[in-house]
């Protein structure tokens, strides 16, 4: 990667912290409201954006989160592992909005690890399906809320050109 790009992930890593810190109280637990999580639609218009929201995810997760470093882990896997899969399951489609869709799948259905990370952090292993559930309304809102958002952003912006000037 060029210079260019690495600034540019070290900047979308940096917003993806500032904006899980302004809602830190909303981001954490069964029910999170993260909306720095819209930033994961970026991934879409260019692959290369999964180092800072990586990055991103697990400093956010080392600064903020109550959690501890199962979260940094736990946390941090759950996002990389959803990116690989979102690039690998639309590494062919050319339609961003179903790219977008998709996106929000995966990284709602994979909340299942967040909902592991909270009950080894000391909820009851009876709440699991109860916390995944509400983790994964939680995660399915936020993202798609944020294709809209993304989409706006991106006519405005365009993010692929950013990412490859």
């Amino acid at each position: 990667m060029k210079l260019k790009q690495w600034v540019l992930n070290a900047i979308i890593g940096s917003l993806y912290i500032i904006i899980t810190f302004v809602i830190a109280p909303l981001g954490y637990g069964a029910i999170q409201l993260r909306l720095s999580e819209m930033l994961n639609h970026l991934v879409v218009f260019n692959k290369k954006y999964a180092y800072g929201l990586s990055i991103g995810v697990v400093l956010a997760n080392v600064l903020i989160s109550p959690y501890g470093i199962i979260d940094w882990i736990l946390g941090g896997g759950h996002t990389i592992l959803s990116l690989i899969v979102v690039m690998f399951i639309t590494k062919n489609m050319t339609s961003i909005k179903k790219k977008m869709l998709i996106n929000t799948i995966v990284f709602s259905v994979f909340s299942f690890i967040i909902a592991i990370l909270l009950i080894i952090s000391g909820a009851t292993k009876e709440a699991f399906w109860v916390t995944y559930i509400t983790l994964f309304i939680s995660q399915f809102i936020t993202m798609a809320i944020g294709i809209s958002v993304m989409l706006f952003l991106d006519s405005k912006i365009d993010f692929n050109a950013q990412m490859e000037k």
